[in-house]
């Protein structure tokens, strides 16, 4: 395309029009920006305003369907104008810094408010000589209210010319995972099935994972006869082919996609049904992240612990690295590398004062941080209701 702009990612793509009397908020994150963070943030927003809808540019982890993710604008006077002749947004809300300072200031001539939230020292690290001009100058001091993420970030904007009663010592946005929706009566009859059998989960699994994941398992169920193991593909069309694997390991896996419950004989069963891993948390004390010893989690774990399931995984934690640190620190998560320490790893875990140790560590992390995600929805309503004043 001549203007340099992708097309939206998403339910609604070129297709999109404003709803009537609604606000369309922007949103530029960072490769850094915690994407379970940022999704609650848009979660609480819309179930407050039904009437906003969000684009989001930047690069990172796709977003769950509550926003289009769009292609960010060249930092260009013409891409500007193009980026916002199409979407036409009530308000940007920009991530961390690295400005592209033709976007800001076209912003500023058609009268759009911004905000600046996340703002650290970092990103803000090329503010030295280069901002005593004023293009990049002149960025800084056009956002109504900045959110600063550490103390060095605050200084710097001071010098850069913003106002004292715009800047704000807040911290980053740090709210757990959307708890995964779950059919309430599947897990009520799957309950049922399983009659009080002791179940980990493994969702988003690649298949080079299978050999460790069964041996871990094979040596589990000596110490826990009645254990299932429960893996969920990292997509649905590769369940059959983790089926053929754990079968070779002795271990015939029927898949839930076909109808099959685990009887009391089945020891693995494969859930490739996407809509059932909401529900699977909320079955399993235990989840192991799967990819965490193949090329990096394929999941978030926030997304098990916000459901009271016990996290355990591999050292590869991939672009979900930030989360595990958190759980990590608050003592909420357990690693194990090899197959023997996964299998000791699970029987651990499996004592129910240990599982609800690590639940309740990892629900008071996730809980922790909604002061700030409460001061940026305030920030947005303010900012927004002012506008159209």
């Amino acid at each position: 395309m001549g203007d340099g702009i992708e097309r939206a990612t998403g339910p609604a793509g070129d297709t999109y029009r404003r709803p009537p009397g609604g606000d369309l908020v922007w949103i530029h994150r960072a490769p850094e920006t915690d994407v379970d963070a940022l999704s609650a943030l848009l979660s609480r927003l819309r179930a407050e305003d039904d009437g906003l809808d969000f684009i989001v540019t930047g690069s990172g982890p796709d977003m769950p369907d509550l926003s289009l993710q769009v292609a960010a604008p060249p930092d260009s006077a013409a891409g500007a104008r193009a980026f916002l002749d199409k979407w036409d947004p009530s308000l940007l809300v920009w991530m961390r810094g690295r400005f592209l300072s033709s976007v800001l200031n076209e912003t500023d001539h058609r009268h759009i408010p911004r905000l600046l939230v996340e703002a650290d020292a970092a990103a803000l690290g090329s503010m030295r000589k280069s901002w005593l001009g004023g293009g990049p100058r002149s960025s800084v001091r056009g956002f109504h209210h900045v959110l600063a993420a550490d103390a060095e970030a605050v200084a710097r904007l001071r010098r850069a010319g913003l106002d004292d009663s715009k800047i704000e010592l807040s911290g980053v946005l740090d709210e757990g995972a959307i708890p995964r929706p779950g059919n309430e009566r599947l897990r009520a009859g799957l309950a049922t099935t399983l009659g009080g059998r002791p179940v980990w989960f493994a969702p988003g699994v690649e298949p080079e994972e299978i050999p460790l994941i069964g041996e871990a398992h094979r040596k589990a169920i000596r110490h826990a006869h009645r254990l299932l193991l429960v893996v969920g593909p990292k997509t649905s069309e590769s369940g059959p082919a983790l089926a053929e694997l754990l079968d070779a390991l002795g271990f015939p896996a029927a898949l839930r996609s076909e109808g099959f419950d685990p009887t009391e004989e089945c020891k693995a069963i494969i859930a490739d049904d996407p809509d059932e891993i909401g529900t699977w948390y909320r079955l399993a004390p235990i989840t192991f992240m799967g990819g965490s010893v193949g090329s990096g989690s394929t999941r978030s774990p926030l997304e098990p612990a916000a459901l009271g399931s016990a996290v355990l995984h591999g050292p590869s934690t991939g672009i979900w690295e930030p989360a595990f640190r958190r759980l990590k620190r608050a003592g909420a998560s357990r690693q194990a590398a090899s197959a023997a320490e996964l299998g000791a790893r699970v029987v651990e875990m499996l004592a129910p004062d240990s599982t609800a140790a690590l639940a309740h560590a990892a629900w008071q992390e996730i809980s922790s941080g909604a002061i700030v995600t409460n001061r940026v929805m305030e920030l947005i309503r303010d900012t927004l209701d002012t506008a159209g004043a």
